[in-house]
């Protein structure tokens, strides 16, 4: 009796060793490293099936590349052309940590500058992309990359490039070669002009369009990428066209002074307002809509 005991434990240890063998192996072919832009290397889902996007520049990007995600930031409603896209996904405030967890999450998306990433990182493995880190083509790769879709990623750069590449050739056809284009934006009572990769437009008309930006304010912006004017700067900051980007409802701070007014450009009517809640994104879909928006405007007001 005693040595059936033994053999029966000897084989339940066996049948344990081997059923957490197996656990192991299904949960390393589940997973894989991925090095964030900090440096440091976390395990995420190869195929997640529950993201929750915070990082909200990101979601038309994932919702390209067919990713399953359930989740995402408020924000994306204040873009009309997202807030279709993202009707049947449960909206979240960012700031509250419950209302994701909720969501049961096997993946979260944010940026790099959440306070709360120590927090999200309890509740599901947690990509925390830096900004500033990659251009929007670059960008769009990696999240391929993250979700295993690289090869959709760099597809639709290559059909991207090759589209705009067309429109560059035809604006520049009517406005000129070395005609300049500026984007001025006016934010919590200062002005900014932007540089070329600071969306608003900027990484269609600069990067895709091939469009040449004022000397002054590629100097201005060469460091930051965007730079704090005076008003009194505006006139030499407009380029032969300008960009102002809008929110719905409201109007330019300096839309009523002389500054503004008199400034070449707007003489000229080579003034074009755009939505901000649309342009101040860099996906795919919203992307596509500046391509065609800003192309329409700006041969419109060529004639």
């Amino acid at each position: 009796m005693k040595k059936l005991i033994v053999t029966l434990i000897a084989m339940l240890l066996v049948l344990t060793a081997c059923s957490n063998g197996s656990d192991n192996k299904n949960d390393k072919e589940a997973t894989k490293n991925y090095k964030q832009d900090s440096g440091k290397t976390i395990k995420v889902p190869k195929k997640p099936k529950r993201i929750v996007v915070l990082g909200a520049t990101y979601a038309g990007g994932l919702k390209q590349l067919d990713a399953n995600v359930v989740g995402v930031a408020k924000i994306v409603n204040d873009s009309k052309v997202l807030k279709d896209k993202f009707k049947d996904v449960k909206k979240v405030d960012p700031e509250n940590v419950e209302s994701v967890a909720k969501l049961k999450p096997d993946l979260i998306i944010d940026y790099s500058t959440d306070k709360n990433l120590k927090k999200l990182q309890k509740v599901a493995p947690t990509v925390a992309f830096d900004y500033q880190k990659h251009d929007y083509k670059q960008q769009h790769i990696e999240l391929g990359k993250l979700v295993g879709k690289e090869d959709k990623a760099k597809q639709w750069v290559k059909n991207w490039d090759k589209k705009t590449k067309n429109d560059g050739k035809e604006i520049k056809k009517a406005i000129g070669d070395d005609t300049s284009v500026s984007i001025i934006k006016d934010f919590d009572k200062k002005l900014y002009v932007l540089g070329k990769t600071y969306g608003h437009g900027s990484e269609v008309l600069y990067d895709s369009f091939g469009l040449k930006m004022p000397s002054n304010v590629a100097k201005a912006t060469k460091k930051n990428d965007l730079a704090e004017i005076s008003e009194e700067e505006i006139p030499k900051m407009t380029g032969d066209y300008v960009i102002t980007p809008v929110a719905k409802g409201a109007k330019l701070s300096f839309g009523d002074k002389d500054v503004w007014k008199n400034s070449k450009a707007v003489t000229q009517h080579h003034d074009i307002k755009v939505d901000e809640g649309i342009y101040w994104l860099n996906d795919p879909y919203s992307l596509d809509y500046e391509r065609k928006d800003l192309k329409s405007k700006l041969l419109k007001q060529q004639k």
